[in-house]
């Protein structure tokens, strides 16, 4: 039953994500009076679908994923109605709008978040004005081979205390860590709403230089904000977020490893871990899937939307257009490379869970 739920959410939050990003597409291209000929959520083949208007709306059995097709998007037709016989700057209107959504889908959330209860790192992070409650210090990372990991523990657990004591400050159990190095400790931590303990022994973790049990720890609370306040956290807390996907994807692409992605196996385990810690934890999921989504969509890639701005951008510096048939031929071929690396990716996170 668990894990039926786990799938329906999973998919509930895909569709939900890219639903909001094609109606961002659907909405401004049906704006500058490009003929949408189908709105499909999910890939081919159909399951269902119902013409409205000039439009079809689809429902397919494939569900990771949706598309919106526009009516000369491929260059096919230069009708008034067409996608290709619109002006540049319109065109890349039409494609950054799905970004646009998310972006504005991951801000309303953490808007939301913040006005009821958001979970925040409070390292480091100006809380002024703030009303904090249910304070905790969290396992954000755990490190494989070390104690923690032998033990079971997982990124999500909140430690409860060491030895029957209650720390508040990260830098005092690390503290108590290097001083019981070697030493047998007790550490209770929850999971959910279950209470959990186990005997660990602290050891020189070399990834940190500094003697522990092998995990990363986040001293977290559920904030909330004032209304106003609540708009600029949420502005912000996007902004930080989108610039630590782009430090860690541009890290990532300058050594090639991409041992910190994970795919749509991976994500449904997360997913997993996440629902146990309630609703809130599954909103701040979603806002931060929902920014991925746009930052990701929007790299200058073949097949995706940025890669598709920048084509129309070349077209403007070049001053015509590519040969639809060059053009859709490196779309496709960037589209082979994603999906090859998607599977690549998956098979990692399958091989993972065992």
């Amino acid at each position: 039953m668990t894990i039926l739920i786990t799938i329906i959410l999973f998919v509930a939050i895909l569709s939900i994500l890219v639903l909001i990003h094609e109606f961002g597409h659907f909405i401004v291209a049906r704006f500058f009076g490009v003929h949408v000929e189908e709105f499909g959520i999910g890939f081919p083949p159909r399951a269902w679908g119902k013409k409205k208007g000039n439009t079809v709306y689809s429902l397919n059995w494939v569900p990771l994923g949706g598309f919106v097709k526009l009516k000369g998007e491929q260059g096919e037709s230069h009708d008034s109605d067409s996608f290709a016989s619109k002006k540049i700057w319109q065109r890349v209107c039409i494609l950054a709008a799905g970004v646009f959504m998310n972006l504005a889908l991951t801000v309303g959330i953490f808007f939301v978040g913040f006005l009821v209860g958001m979970p925040q790192a409070l390292d480091g992070s100006n809380v002024s004005g703030a009303y904090l409650r249910d304070e905790k210090i969290h396992v954000t990372q755990v490190l494989n081979r070390y104690p923690a990991d032998k033990a079971g523990m997982k990124p999500g657990d909140a430690l409860l205390s060491i030895d029957g004591q209650s720390f508040k400050k990260i830098s005092d159990i690390q503290q108590y860590m290097k001083e019981h190095a070697g030493k047998q400790i007790q550490v209770s931590f929850s999971r959910g709403s279950e209470s959990l303990q186990t005997i660990l022994t602290p050891v020189y973790i070399q990834e940190g230089g500094s003697y522990g049990i092998g995990v990363g720890l986040a001293h977290t609370a559920i904030v909330s904000y004032p209304f106003v306040q609540a708009f600029f956290a949420a502005v912000n807390m996007t902004f930080v977020m989108a610039l630590n996907i782009l430090v860690t994807l541009g890290n990532a692409i300058r050594h090639l490893a991409f041992d910190g992605f994970v795919g749509p196996v991976g994500i449904a385990v997360y997913t997993a871990t996440v629902t146990k810690l309630g609703f809130v934890y599954i909103f701040n999921l979603i806002a931060q899937l929902s920014l991925s989504l746009a930052i990701i969509n929007f790299l200058p890639i073949p097949a995706l939307d940025g890669g598709r701005v920048f084509f129309a951008v070349l077209e403007k510096i070049r001053g015509r257009a590519m040969a639809p048939l060059a053009e859709n031929a490196i779309h496709l071929s960037g589209f082979v490379l994603l999906i090859a690396l998607l599977l690549l990716v998956t098979v990692r996170d399958v091989m993972n869970l065992f």
